[in-house]
């Protein structure tokens, strides 16, 4: 996959929850997320990394009224409920490490996972409000080594306003991620080091329509699902994996 940068799309209103059924749906929503496809040829392992610092959740920030976190929810429940085996799995980690909210590895289908995902996306308890990206990306190189036969995506929700001590680290340890990243920025410039060819950029900001980050997020979790539609505006591109 080459580098792409997708246009925009961090929205301002909210988004109700919804149950888990055929294809959830919400009217507050301006974009509804397409059908996700059946499940993929091999087993698949989506990690969503979240960060909470200041410049994302304060007044004023990149995203203070927790759109991210309800977004991916309704990404999730709409995937989830085209999930009929055990292979796609999803994680949630966050900047702040160790965190009481990371959610270890759960299978999509299983019976609790709509419970457990809903309790690790959220600002955790505790949480310092980290703008280092690094602790939270050894955690997700754990997982890839652990899962080393599925397909491994690492799909980071930031405004990648970064205080690690060597960022250029930190840019290259994701172009060598053995795995796709989807870097979804909020409501900021890319880096211009966020560059490789394993990394795909989604650019959200505040004026973009409700759904569209929920959006950037479907089309992480359905990259190798079969048949999956996905007529979004802004998240289509040839590097789409298949």
């Amino acid at each position: 996959m080459n580098a792409q940068l997708q246009p925009s799309c961090l929205q301002v209103a909210t988004i109700l929850p919804e149950p888990a059924f055929a294809m959830p749906r919400n009217d507050d929503l301006s974009i509804q997320l397409d059908w996700p496809g059946i499940d993929p040829v091999r087993p698949c392992l989506d990690v969503l990394c979240c960060d909470q610092s200041g410049s994302v959740v304060a007044v004023g920030g990149n995203d203070p009224i927790g759109n991210r976190f309800r977004e991916a929810k309704q990404a999730i429940k709409v995937v989830r409920a085209w999930t009929s085996t055990k292979r796609p799995k999803v994680a949630v980690i966050h900047f702040d490490q160790p965190s009481t909210a990371d959610s270890g590895v759960i299978t999509l289908s299983s019976r609790t996972a709509l419970i457990r995902l809903d309790a690790a996306l959220r600002v955790p308890v505790g949480a310092a409000g980290s703008s280092n990206l690094s602790p939270s990306l050894a955690q997700a190189e754990k997982l890839a080594a652990a899962y080393s036969d599925h397909d491994v995506r690492l799909t980071i929700l930031s405004d990648f306003e970064l205080t690690d001590s060597d960022p250029g680290a930190v840019f290259e340890r994701l172009a060598s991620f053995p795995g796709e990243v989807h870097a979804v920025v909020l409501n900021a410039q890319p880096p211009a080091e966020l560059t490789a060819d394993n990394i795909t950029i989604t650019r959200l900001e505040h004026e973009d329509p409700p759904g569209a980050l929920a959006a950037a997020i479907h089309r992480s979790l359905t990259a190798t699902r079969r048949g999956r539609s996905f007529s979004a505006p802004g998240h289509s591109s040839q590097g789409d994996a298949r």
